[in-house]
């Protein structure tokens, strides 16, 4: 190997591990597995999530421009609680990447992704309707429409984008504790899926905005009801 070919693999492994320490550092922040207002111990941080502490430090001073650190009363970095700013930014940011990749595809939709759409969304209506609904599954069926939804553009970048928003997990963090079955209209996935089938797309994106709306006025009257953040 090259001199000028080790130095390249270098910086690809480097920036793999900016991008573990990053990606590992806000799912366990919006999962709540690091309380609001507790400090980020670097040293044990960085062995759990198997990183450099300086590639943790850079992490931490990105989440900090995404409001999601702070610093407290001493000068050291904790994690901020989740305020419905930030909310708003999640779903806004979700909306405009599926947005784009119905712009980007809707038109030529197959049958076979419809098929997978038209399960899914069937999924999402029968967990509900369960005596005993499960959280878990709602939310890893709700997460895999919405990122096959972000496929049809066939665009890595996007769906890297749609990932690493971590909308799962902060709902599971937010809801738990509540009728959480009651709360979502999942109409909104079996009525998305029609439009597509229909190459509706003006229908598509305006369902998209109208779930947009739905789930910010329910996430931000869960933070009302914890006294204005999670």
């Amino acid at each position: 190997m090259t001199e000028s070919a080790a130095i390249s693999r270098y910086g690809r492994f480097e920036r793999a591990q900016e991008i573990a320490a990053y990606e590992g550092l806000r799912d366990l922040i919006l999962s709540r597995a690091i309380a609001a207002g507790e400090p980020l111990a670097v040293e044990r941080l960085s062995d759990d999530l198997d990183v450099e502490p300086e590639q943790l430090r850079t992490a931490i001073t990105q989440l900090a421009s995404e409001l999601l650190v702070v610093r407290d009363e001493s000068g050291e970095f904790c994690v901020a609680p989740v305020t419905a700013e930030i909310v708003t930014e999640l779903f806004d940011a979700r909306t405009v990447i599926e947005i784009g990749a119905i712009d980007a595809h809707a038109a030529r939709i197959d049958d076979r992704e419809l098929a997978v759409l038209d399960r899914l969304a069937r999924e999402l209506a029968g967990i509900v309707a369960e005596p005993l609904p499960d959280l878990e599954r709602f939310l890893e069926a709700s997460h895999d429409y919405h990122a096959h939804v972000v496929g049809l553009a066939r665009s890595a970048p996007l769906s890297a984008a749609y990932l690493r928003l971590g909308i799962s997990r902060l709902w599971r963090a937010s809801i738990a504790d509540l009728d959480w079955w009651n709360l979502f209209d999942v109409r909104h996935h079996g009525e998305l899926t029609e439009a597509l089938r229909s190459r509706d797309v003006a229908r598509a994106k305006a369902l998209v905005y109208e779930h947009q709306e739905q789930v910010k006025r329910l996430v931000h009257d869960v933070i009302d009801r914890t006294g204005g953040s999670l």
